[in-house]
C-alpha cells in the first residue's frame, strides 16, 4: 500500500504547509509488540485513518495546554491554575499513547517536562482543595475561621512562588517535538508492512494501563488512604488516553466517558477528605488549645469520610466494565465482564469458582444503589447532630 501523501499538512496545530516524502527525517520504525488478538473488521477499516486521527488528536490537546498556559499566566487564579493542571495530565496520557507508535524519545521527553510542571503546581492545589471546602463549611462551623486564615496566608506566599514559576513555562521546545510526532503520525504508511501494527500498539497501551489500575485496585487497603490515592492516579491515566480515543476507535460515547468521570469523582472525594484531614492535624499540632474547638468539625469530618469510603467500595469493582469496550471483542453483558474480571480468592481460584474481591470492606449500603433523596437528607441531619454535639 502507498503511504500516505496529503498535498497539505491538515493536522491541528501545523500550519498548512506542502509536504512531501523528502521532507520527512530518516525514521526508524518501532520494534514489533506482541498484543491481544483484538481488532475486529470495523477497526481494520479505521486503521488507515489512525495515524492522521492521533495526530490531530495530539493537535489539539497541545493547543487547549498552550490557551491553558496563556490564561494561567494572564489571570493566576485557583480556576485556572486547577485547568492547567487537567490539560496537562491529558497531554500527558496523548504523548503516551502516540509515544507507543513512534520512534525516539521525543515523546519520553515531553512527558518528563510535563510532569516537572505538574508537580511545581501541586502544593498550591492542595491549599486550593482546603480553602474551598471549608469556606463551603464556614457557616456551620464558625470556628474554621481560624483555619482559613492560616490556609490564606499560604495560599499567598505559594502563589507568587508558582505564578512566577507559570510565567516561566516556554512552549517554543514543546511545540517542536508536538510537531515532529505530529509530522510522523500524519505522513506513516498505514500498514507500514505489518497489518493493524498501529492499533494494537495503541490497543496494548490502554489494555496496559487498564492492567497496571486492576492491580492497583486489588492492593487497596482501607485503612490506608494511599492506597486508594495510587488507584486513582492509575485511573486518571488510563481514563485519559481511553477519552483519547473515543469515540472512533473505542465505540464509548458520552455516556461511558461520563461514568469514569463519575468514578473518579469518587474517589477525588476520599483524596480531598484527607487532604483536609492532614491539614486539621498539622494545625492542631501546632497549637493544641485549638483542638477542642475543631473538635465537631473532626467529627463531621471522620463522619463524611467514612460514608464517603463506603460509597466508593460499594462500587469499586464498577471499574472491571470500563475495558475492554464491546468493539475490542465479544459483546458481552455488564455482569458477565464484571464477573470475568473478579479478582479470585487463592484458593477458590484453584478450582475455577470466581468470587468477590476479598478486600472489599462490608461498612453497609449507605450511598450505595438504594441511596435516594430522603437518606442523604436524613443523613446529613444526623451527621450534623453529631458534629455539633459535645463530647
Amino acid at each position: 500500500m502507498n503511504a500516505i501523501q496529503p498535498p497539505q499538512s491538515t493536522v491541528a496545530g501545523l500550519p498548512p504547509t506542502r509536504v512531501g516524502a523528502d521532507d520527512l527525517p530518516e525514521l526508524a520504525s518501532p520494534p514489533a509488540i506482541k498484543l491481544l488478538e483484538l481488532p475486529t473488521p470495523a477497526f481494520r477499516a479505521t486503521q488507515s485513518v489512525l495515524g492522521p486521527f492521533l495526530a490531530n488528536a495530539l493537535g489539539n490537546r497541545w493547543k487547549t495546554y498552550r490557551a491553558c498556559i496563556r490564561r494561567c499566566q494572564d489571570d493566576f487564579s485557583e480556576q485556572s491554575v486547577h485547568k492547567l493542571r487537567v490539560a496537562t495530565r491529558r497531554l500527558i496520557a496523548q504523548l503516551l499513547i502516540v509515544g507507543c507508535v513512534t520512534p525516539g524519545r521525543t515523546s519520553k521527553m515531553a512527558r518528563r517536562v510535563l510532569k516537572r510542571r505538574l508537580k511545581a503546581l501541586g502544593e498550591l492545589r492542595d491549599i486550593h482543595v482546603q480553602l474551598l471546602y471549608i469556606h463551603l463549611r464556614m457557616e456551620r462551623f464558625p470556628e474554621l475561621i481560624l483555619l482559613d486564615d492560616v490556609l490564606r496566608r499560604r495560599e499567598r506566599r505559594l502563589q507568587k512562588a508558582s505564578a512566577r514559576e507559570v510565567k516561566g513555562f516556554k512552549t517554543r521546545k514543546l511545540q517542536k517535538w508536538i510537531q515532529a510526532l505530529q509530522l510522523h503520525l500524519a505522513m506513516r504508511p498505514p500498514t507500514d508492512g505489518r497489518p493493524d501494527h498501529l492499533l494494537k500498539a495503541v490497543t496494548q497501551a490502554t489494555t496496559s494501563a487498564f492492567a497496571t489500575l486492576i492491580s492497583r485496585r486489588k492492593a487497596i487497603d482501607p485503612a490506608d488512604p494511599e492506597t486508594i490515592h495510587r488507584t486513582r492516579i492509575a485511573f486518571k491515566k488510563f481514563r485519559y488516553m481511553v477519552e483519547a480515543l473515543s469515540p472512533d476507535f473505542t465505540g464509548l460515547g458520552r455516556r461511558q466517558l461520563r461514568a469514569l468521570a463519575h468514578y473518579q469523582q469518587r474517589m477525588g472525594t476520599l483524596q480531598d477528605l484527607e487532604i483536609i484531614e492532614r491539614c486539621i492535624s498539622g494545625f492542631v499540632r501546632q497549637d493544641e488549645g485549638i483542638g477542642s474547638l475543631l473538635e465537631p468539625f473532626n467529627r463531621y469530618l471522620r463522619t463524611t469520610r467514612a460514608r464517603a469510603l463506603r460509597a466508593f467500595l460499594n462500587s469499586a469493582d464498577d471499574l472491571f466494565e470500563f475495558w475492554p469496550p464491546s468493539l475490542l471483542g465479544p459483546t458481552l453483558t455488564p455482569r458477565q465482564r464484571r464477573d470475568r474480571s473478579r479478582i479470585p480468592d487463592d484458593t477458590q481460584a484453584q478450582r475455577g469458582t470466581p468470587v468477590e474481591p476479598q478486600d472489599r470492606l462490608q461498612l453497609g449500603s449507605e450511598l450505595g444503589p438504594g441511596h435516594n433523596a430522603a437518606n442523604h437528607h436524613r443523613d446529613q441531619v444526623q451527621d450534623e447532630r453529631e458534629a455539633r454535639s459535645t463530647p
